[in-house]
């Protein structure tokens, strides 16, 4: 009853002076857009005036965070009163309903939910919302949920925004477009419309795509992101950048890379709140097949493209992936997301569908062997697509028929062709396929039981004339086919690939095996059933590439290993390979030095010390698919103990389509030790299933081509 007399006593004397003619000042600053609730103080000689302390603040009769989380009491307990906190903001933790971290020289406090000062707008909804750095003035309730002790319906009654401010005309004003173009380190203001949100882990908005009748371009910045909506038309001042992860910039500038194009350190100049739609009027028309396939070097990060894509959500283990395929169903990329999947929810709603969407590339992933586009879908619309059977002929050419051939080759392919095409998806079936050569001694075809065979002959070139028929109407497109000599190159076998010195280049000719996992790469047989690990230069080495083909490839004999302090032996491998040559073929590779007669207890107990990298096992397993929502593997069971192998791979998925087939069961299978990351034992890389049909192998890399 005291402190509530207190206050009231206080409001009277405010009153009385607003009514008695004792004015109060309101101090804003007109370089700081955000002060639209700005401090009221009486008017004061700051000579002899003392600072306003909260504890003898008048008007407010604050307590402070220590105090506070001994009011929330125990478990259950919430307050009847509400208490005035003056704290700073630590940090944002969800800008949708104001949940932030306070502190102040006691301790730190949550707050769930922010609200004007009268209770009547949400944070979102506020002209102004606080972020860390800012200094604010809570009236609140406190509780204790569930053992968490917080603060509960703040009401926002004062704030001082600390974020500095800035001197507009030290910007250059620009349109999206003139932005894109600008030299890093440049300061612009833009204006445009709020088009996306994108969320760094645990849903906190980082950033956004900004629009306006010229181009989009992202805009990071974590404390804007956090103050705005989509639909809002906003002006920023920030400054020009082109964005690549530290950990990859040396990947990047081998490929080419230039980074994300972005404005970066940011002030939000203004915000109608309002709800308008992006300009579309400007947006390039493409496919997502085009996009994907658009070299690194463009700077097309971040700008907008229309496409008509088939959306697909596929649940994984703890997180969910959404990809946006082409109309073919196979030539898409997955959404790029740091919240497994939780940021992109509202795209379940298209699932299955093909529909109209307005997608970007966010940025590109550089690593050694490869960079590519993640994408961004900026939205979405169901707008009932229904494929034009017209079109029928120049998308199965398109998407299946010149697909088949490489620029050159080095030998004969004997490559069997694609007859025709049929597709659920956009409801077709039996387009033909036909091909055709310009110079039959170059290029040629062979028609055997009915199936159409390509094959390359002497050195030259070749137009090949690709065409599609379908309902009376057809299409063709050509390709031009450079077929090299296939002169011997000088190579050495793979057992002397393994024997070469470490960090010398060699060149080596064998047999294409199965995939290595979690690499960029597969394993090299040598006629005597010599095997060694294979790390390609890039990922456009594999275009082509198959089990069984003998090629010829140069590149670095190496220790994979993190350094020589290692104890342990690591990986022999040969990386930064190329192809020089490929003479394809449907070789088998040799099994002669495989170990036959070893247990998973051997294998478990192999010494880390020395290589067994250039070994494979054949051995009885009993498959298991283990993890949790976080993490998964396999395991390959002793028939005979609870000795098991774990293999090396970012997840389960890599495994699924070889031996999710197989668990449960006991199975024989190849296996090659493997110490990619310094362990201090040996992990398993299985390279086939032997099954009374045959061999199932691990195609993982050549899949994804």
């Amino acid at each position: 009853m005291k402190t509530q007399t207190l206050r009231l006593l206080a409001l009277l004397l405010v009153s009385l002076m607003l009514m008695t003619g004792a004015l109060v000042s309101c101090t804003v600053d007109p370089t700081n857009p955000y002060q639209t609730n700005p401090e009221t103080t009486p008017e004061t000689d700051p000579e002899t005036d003392p600072e306003t302390d909260p504890e003898t603040d008048p008007q407010y009769e604050t307590i402070t965070i220590a105090e506070a989380l001994a009011l929330c009491g125990e478990p259950g307990n919430i307050t009847t009163e509400r208490y005035y906190i003056r704290a700073t903001v630590k940090s944002i933790k969800n800008a949708q309903y104001g949940q932030m971290v306070i502190e102040d020289a006691t301790g730190t406090i949550e707050v769930y939910g922010t609200y004007s000062a009268d209770g009547s707008l949400t944070y979102p909804e506020l002209d102004y919302q606080p972020v860390k750095g800012d200094e604010v003035l809570l009236h609140c309730i406190l509780q204790n949920y569930n053992g968490t002790k917080e603060v509960k319906n703040a009401r926002l009654i004062e704030y001082v925004n600390n974020q500095g401010s800035i001197d507009v005309s030290d910007y250059t004003a620009a349109t999206v477009a003139e932005a894109r173009e600008a030299e890093a380190g440049a300061n612009l203001k833009v204006k445009g419309v709020v088009a996306r949100i994108t969320f760094a882990n645990g849903m906190k908005p980082n950033g956004f795509i900004l629009v306006d009748s010229t181009s989009s371009i992202y805009v990071y910045d974590m404390d804007a992101a956090q103050r705005v909506q989509i639909g809002n038309t906003v002006e920023v001042a920030g400054t020009k950048d082109y964005w690549i992860l530290d950990s990859e910039k040396e990947s990047a500038e081998k490929f080419g890379y230039t980074g994300c194009n972005q404005l970066t350190s940011v002030t939000l100049v203004s915000n109608d709140k309002g709800n308008t739609a992006f300009d579309t009027s400007w947006i390039t028309e493409t496919t997502v097949k085009e996009l994907i396939e658009t070299p690194v070097t463009e700077d097309v990060t971040t700008q907008i493209y229309k496409v008509t894509a088939l959306v697909k959500k596929v649940q994984g283990s703890g997180f969910v992936n959404y990809y946006f395929y082409d109309l073919d169903g196979e030539t898409g990329a997955y959404t790029y997301t740091q919240c497994n999947g939780g940021d992109f929810a509202w795209l379940d709603a298209f699932d299955g569908k093909i529909c109209t969407v307005y997608l970007t590339a966010l940025n590109a992933k550089s690593a050694a062997s490869s960079c590519f586009f993640r994408l961004l879908p900026v939205a979405v619309y169901d707008e009932q697509f229904q494929f034009d059977l017209a079109d029928t002929a120049k998308h199965v050419v398109q998407y299946y028929g010149v697909g088949q051939f490489l620029e050159s080759y080095t030998g004969d392919p004997a490559v069997e062709l694609i007859p025709s095409v049929s597709s659920t998806l956009l409801g077709f079936e039996g387009a033909a396929l036909t091909y055709s050569s310009s110079n039959e001694d170059v290029v040629y075809f062979t028609e055997t039981d009915g199936k159409t065979v390509f094959h390359c002959g002497d050195a030259g070139t070749a137009t090949v004339t690709v065409t599609a028929s379908y309902n009376g109407s057809s299409y063709s497109e050509t390709v031009e086919i450079l077929v090299e000599s296939n002169e011997e190159v000088d190579s050495i076998t793979v057992a002397d690939a393994i024997l070469a010195p470490i960090d010398t280049t060699v060149t080596v000719k064998g047999i294409v095996g199965p995939s290595v996992v979690n690499k960029d790469g597969f394993y090299l047989f040598g006629e005597d059933g010599s095997v060694i690990a294979v790390l390609v230069n890039s990922t456009d080495e594999l275009a082509g590439l198959e089990i069984g083909h003998e090629i010829v490839i140069t590149g670095m004999r190496e220790r994979y290993i993190k350094d020589d302090s290692y104890e342990t032996h690591g990986q022999t491998s040969i990386v930064k390979a190329t192809i020089v040559a490929n003479y394809y073929g449907n070789h088998e590779y040799s099994t002669e030095k495989f170990i036959t007669d070893s247990t998973v207890e051997a294998f478990y107990d192999l010494d880390e010390t020395v290589d067994y990298s250039t070994t494979v096992y054949v051995l009885t397993v009993r498959i298991e698919r283990t993890g949790n929502n976080f993490s998964t593997n396999y395991a390959l069971y002793s028939t005979t103990s609870n000795t098991y192998i774990s293999l090396y791979c970012s997840g389960a998925g890599q495994y699924d389509p070889l031996l999710k087939q197989f668990v449960g069961q006991t199975v024989t299978l190849e296996i090659a030790p493997c110490n990619w990351n310094n362990k201090d034992h040996w992990k398993g890389c299985v390279l086939a299933v032997r099954t009374e049909d045959g061999k199932v192998y691990n195609q993982l890399n050549f899949d994804a081509n």
